[in-house]
């Protein structure tokens, strides 16, 4: 009874090593290295976007002169 037992321990311990993905970790590490790779490549192509393309200057806001509002007069008393 006791050997059936320690036999089938074994085989499910062999079993279970066995069909583990032995390579998950390295793959893991490598597609987390790539992620980062194309995001700092993204994120300075981003900021080199503003740089080579400038917007023409008629998308600029047109904003109104902004008039010189006259002094207020001061009332002088009748003496």
């Amino acid at each position: 009874m006791v050997t059936k037992f320690v036999t089938g321990v074994v085989l499910l311990v062999l079993f279970s090593v066995g069909c583990a993905d032995q390579e998950r970790e390295a793959r893991r590490a490598k597609e987390e290295a790539e992620a980062k790779m194309r995001a700092e490549a993204a994120r300075k192509e981003m900021a080199a976007l503003p740089k080579a393309f400038k917007s023409a200057p008629f998308f600029k806001l047109n904003e109104p002169e902004k008039k010189s509002e006259p002094a207020p007069e001061t009332k002088k008393a009748n003496p």
